[in-house]
């Protein structure tokens, strides 16, 4: 087999401009947005395994917020419509919908031949219980209820067909129902058990069928032999190729390469940039580079401490040596981020990039300017109190960003902050990100749609105790919330206009400061028909083990 390597960006924007928020998939040279072509003849049977890189948060797309785990949920669970590659939505488990011109109403008409695996009939009643699930605070949702939006009710009208009302216009509806966050439980199943049990056991309608989960080990996911409604920009009609799909937790980056060089797995996320080259050269491997659409890897100041004073917030970016970081991390895999949009999202604005820089110097001017004194210690004070921030990380090192912390530690100790670097278990993080007991905070969010900056940026997803929220900054500023409003209801080229005032606002601010562009890459050894939807999630129903 000759060495493919593809480099997959998730979205192109120019074709995208007349859909008033729509995305899709491109890619360059001439490949699909599938990804990798196959080399030779399908054929049926036997497992895959394919090796992440950490744990797993669960497996309800309700609630979870995870990246790592949406990539497990797309082949579990399907959604009530999909972007094709122009970035046009496309017809999935429901055949078809319409709007009021108000924007506040939603029809839709549904498959009449979709079962979930317990047996639990797909149907209006059935869509109309998962998304009131969303926004029911006992079901816990983190990130689904931010793509629902300013969801109010839904009615079925009848067995296939459903009304959906909202409370005010919300451009981004219909785009984000193509996500795997918003994929369709079995309302039997769901209703049953107390939200933390399903979890970790759901019941989807999809290609592959939940079996078992070993937590911090695997999730073994099984051929659903029924399935028969696959979207349209499928390969194939009928069941999944593999009998067998295992995901399994392999967080030593050399065990990942070694075992996919060896064959012991048939593919691995998260490649170790060390190892691209020694890949491209070897005959029998695959490798994939796919960005993803959303928003990128950032730092976010928390606005409600010591980053209140903006010239802090500027004087903390200007000490971040951010090209240095990337570079040296990521060898060129990563893109350096600037804007809080990826650029691959519609509305990335391109003229943000290179309107800051790193200067040291200045950083010590602007914490001059405002008031904090640099001591013998090398450390500022004012007023008698030392400046002191707290970053906050996660555990494990995921995509290097703990490495990340060390370095910008160093350059904000350089300028005169005192820098406690926290790496914390999820639990942990996730109840000092609520109680706000942090000053910077790293978040990438994939989405397809550019309404992540309005789970970012405005005050209603701020965490407080006991709920989690995405607006990690902090931010409830008028004029910043006005923008995030009118981007829910704005469509076509004055939508794009109130995202790009978005994105100039938070970085004219520094409200927070693009590091990297995520990037997913993947190592394949003998596994074939890999496809990836517009957010950059792998699809593994096309997927079969290469003769």
């Amino acid at each position: 087999m000759a060495t493919r390597r593809h480099i997959v960006p998730a979205l192109t924007v120019a074709s995208l401009l007349l859909l008033a928020g729509c995305a899709g998939g491109s890619a360059e040279g001439g490949e699909t947005a599938g990804g990798a072509t196959p080399s030779g003849e399908p054929t049926s049977g036997g497992e895959a395994v394919f090796a992440v890189d950490s744990a797993f948060f669960g497996f309800d797309p309700n609630v979870t917020p995870a990246a790592q785990d949406a990539r497990v949920l797309r082949q579990m669970f399907d959604s009530l419509l999909y972007l094709d590659e122009s970035g046009e939505l496309q017809p999935w488990l429901a055949t078809k919908w319409s709007a009021s011109e108000d924007g506040l109403s939603y029809d839709f008409t549904l498959r009449d031949d979709v079962t979930f695996w317990d047996g639990t009939p797909w149907n209006a009643e059935a869509l109309c219980f998962n998304l009131d699930r969303i926004v029911d605070p006992a079901a816990g949702s983190i990130y689904a209820i931010g793509l629902v939006g300013p969801y109010e009710s839904c009615e079925a009208t009848a067995e296939f067909s459903a009304t959906v009302t909202l409370s005010s216009p919300f451009t981004a509806f219909l785009n984000n129902l193509t996500s795997p966050f918003l994929g369709m439980n079995s309302p039997t199943a769901a209703a049953a058990v107390d939200p933390a049990d399903y979890l970790i056991k759901p019941t989807g309608s999809g290609p592959f069928v939940f079996e078992s989960y070993t937590p911090q080990d695997r999730i073994v996911l099984t051929k659903n032999e029924d399935y028969a409604w696959a979207p349209g920009n499928a390969q194939h009609a009928g069941s999944a190729y593999l009998d067998k799909l295992t995901f399994q937790i392999i967080a030593d980056a050399t065990v990942r390469i070694g075992s996919v060089r060896s064959g012991q797995v048939q593919g691995i996320g998260n490649v170790p940039e060390t190892e691209v080259a020694a890949l491209e050269a070897d005959p029998s491997m695959q490798f994939i580079a796919q960005q993803q659409s959303g928003a990128p890897y950032q730092l976010h100041f928390n606005a409600d401490r010591v980053f209140a004073d903006p010239l802090v917030r500027e004087a903390a970016r200007a000490a971040l040596d951010i090209d240095s970081a990337v570079k040296s991390l990521y060898l060129g895999t990563y893109e350096r981020a600037w804007s809080p949009l990826s650029p691959t999202t519609i509305g990335y604005d391109d003229s943000i990039e290179g309107s800051f820089e790193f200067d040291a110097r200045q950083a010590g001017e602007l914490l001059d300017e405002a008031g904090w004194e640099l001591g013998s210690d090398g450390v500022r004070t004012k007023d008698g109190e030392t400046l002191t921030v707290t970053y906050m990380e996660y555990t494990p090192n995921r995509e290097k960003r703990q490495d990340l912390a060390t370095l910008f530690e160093a350059n904000l100790e350089a300028v005169g902050f005192d820098v406690d670097v926290q790496f914390l278990a999820t639990a942990e993080g996730q109840a000092m990100a609520q109680n706000g007991e942090y000053d910077i905070a790293g978040l990438s969010l994939v989405a397809v749609d550019p309404n992540v900056l309005y789970q970012m940026y405005d005050p209603r997803f701020i965490p407080t105790p006991g709920q989690t929220g995405f607006n990690l900054s902090h931010t409830d500023a008028p004029e910043v919330t006005e923008l995030a409003a009118r981007s829910q209801s704005a469509t076509g080229d004055e939508r794009l206009e109130v995202i790009s005032e978005l994105q100039h606002e938070v970085v004219d601010n520094a409200r927070s400061v693009g590091i990297y562009v995520p990037t997913y890459t993947l190592a394949l050894n003998g596994l074939e028909g890999v496809r990836f939807d517009p957010e950059g999630y792998p699809i593994f129903f096309d997927a079969y083990l290469a003769g």
